[in-house]
């Protein structure tokens, strides 16, 4: 890898949100373990709070289609529709939180950690869903 290059185009990345895919690719290659319990670095800041977030997001996945299982054609729909707008909900107010570190190493690890918050949070809500129709 040619760190020159990457200490040019590191900033870019951040803009961009590639870093942690980057980070999760170098650590992969390097054979690096993160102790995600405590990061020492940004890098492994992002790195561990991407696999939260893919974990979280995996999670309200399941639950969400545990759901679809149970309701009508109709409550789908509904439900394809607030999925859709809370998607963007999300990602709006994750970008709000990112925006006070704005250009600088912390953009990356806060805009996941406030995309792996509201996404358990999703997936309890849609989990209560799912138990008040398993309880009828």
């Amino acid at each position: 890898m040619n760190f020159k290059l990457l200490a040019v185009v590191a900033p870019t990345l951040l803009a961009m949100n590639v870093l942690p895919s980057l980070a999760r690719d170098t650590s992969q290659q390097i054979g690096q373990t993160v102790n995600c319990n405590n990061p020492q670095t940004t890098q492994q800041m992002i790195i561990c709070s991407d696999r939260a977030y893919k974990a979280a997001d995996q999670k309200l996945n399941q639950v969400y289609k545990a759901l679809q299982t149970k309701i009508t054609a109709n409550q789908k729909k509904r439900l394809t529709n607030a999925q859709l707008a809370w998607i963007k909900f999300r990602d709006a107010a994750c970008e709000f939180e990112a925006g006070q570190f704005e250009g600088g190493t912390l953009a990356s690890p806060t805009r996941l950690n406030c995309l792996n918050r509201i996404t358990q949070q999703r997936t309890k809500d849609l989990n209560s869903s799912l138990q008040e129709l398993n309880n009828r």
